[in-house]
């Protein structure tokens, strides 16, 4: 039953594909560019924590697998590899913010 659901989801994946990695890739150049811009480009990043490099880590592994090409970009699961990683990107920038939040930093100083 669950090879038969996999076998239809990944038919329809491949009937989208452009769609779904276009919106992908949009979505990781806004996310690189955001945390470029609120921790690097502010002054924000401290020594010792490296959340916002986890970040910029994993949505340059995604913007690698966009970019290179090889034959399993038509897989259904390195779709989701991908969107895995997107996801753990967004993950790390999100306790970034709330760690700059909570610990009052201010751009700066």
């Amino acid at each position: 039953m669950s090879s038969i659901l996999y076998c239809r989801l990944e038919g329809s994946f491949k009937e989208h594909l452009a769609v779904f990695w276009a919106n992908l890739t949009r979505l990781n150049n806004l996310l690189i560019i955001l945390n470029i811009s609120m921790f690097f480009l502010t002054g924000l990043v401290s020594k010792g924590y490296f959340f916002t490099f986890f970040s910029i880590g994993c949505f340059s592994i995604v913007a690698m697998l966009t970019i290179v090409p090889v034959a399993q970009i038509e897989r259904l699961w390195y779709y989701l590899l991908a969107l895995f990683l997107e996801f753990a990107g967004m993950y790390f920038l999100v306790a970034s913010v709330v760690y700059w939040v909570t610990n009052g930093a201010r751009p700066g100083g």
